[in-house]
């Protein structure tokens, strides 16, 4: 007598190869277009969260102008930011950090204190889980560079190829955050990266007035992408639907 699979044996081996597709699909889905946006709203937040809790002091005047007279032994808080790059050797690449308090060369610690010259870039940058937040570093002139967080690097970590800024400003690729969660595009009233931020001043930024958007690419055409939807005022960052 010949043989056969009986019906409950036939639905058996269905469902196990069904299993098995579902399992062997979602292995080969590229997941790092979710991956790179799920990061990157976690730090624009990050860097909200950052400007509304700072807490500085300058306990004495950098020179002997009036602000800086009035400025000193007074707690004030620091806008934060975080700046979008790309370099042809590294690819894109995003950071997180504090702007200076004046428009002179110095940068002050979270307790206010001026730093060694070997000691700007650690003062300035954001770390979370004991990683600078940065993707691109000079080894040159930072020695703590191996502490610098490579996921940053958006190219090298996720394979992103090009990145569309929609209403952002023509020339910095920003998101600024004061110490009230308002958010602006640019540092200054000029259209360089000169004059950084002074708490004082917010009449000279451009706030961001309507949604914001970054579309990542995993290809030149972008043909393949996710995109991030920031919002006026709050700065509340999401995957656009």
């Amino acid at each position: 007598m010949k043989k056969s699979f009986s019906l409950i044996e036939i639905i058996f081996i269905v469902i196990i190869i069904g299993v098995l597709y579902s399992t062997i699909n979602f292995s080969l889905k590229d997941t790092s277009l979710y991956q790179a946006a799920n990061q990157l709203i976690t730090h624009i937040n990050y860097t909200r969260h950052l400007a509304l809790i700072d807490n500085k002091m300058q306990y004495y005047p950098i020179d002997n102008s009036n602000i800086e007279m009035n400025r000193s032994k007074y707690w004030f808080k620091q806008w934060w930011q975080i700046r979008f790059s790309y370099s042809s050797s590294d690819g894109y690449w995003y950071e997180i950090f504090t702007d200076l308090p004046t428009d002179n060369s110095y940068n002050f610690d979270q307790q206010g204190n001026l730093p060694y010259p070997d000691k700007y870039w650690e003062k300035s940058y954001a770390m979370l889980n004991n990683r600078y937040l940065v993707g691109h570093c000079d080894f040159s002139k930072y020695p703590s560079c191996s502490n610098a967080d490579k996921k940053l690097n958006l190219t090298q970590s996720y394979g992103i190829k090009k990145i569309i800024y929609t209403n952002f400003y023509r020339y910095s690729k920003r998101l600024i955050f004061d110490n009230d969660g308002n958010v602006y595009l640019k540092e200054s009233n000029s259209d360089g990266d000169n004059n950084d931020i002074n708490p004082y001043d917010k009449n000279n930024r451009m706030p961001l007035l309507t949604t914001a958007k970054i579309t990542l690419c995993k290809d030149l055409y972008c043909k393949k992408n996710i995109s991030i939807c920031i919002l006026p005022k709050t700065g509340k960052a999401y995957i656009c639907k």
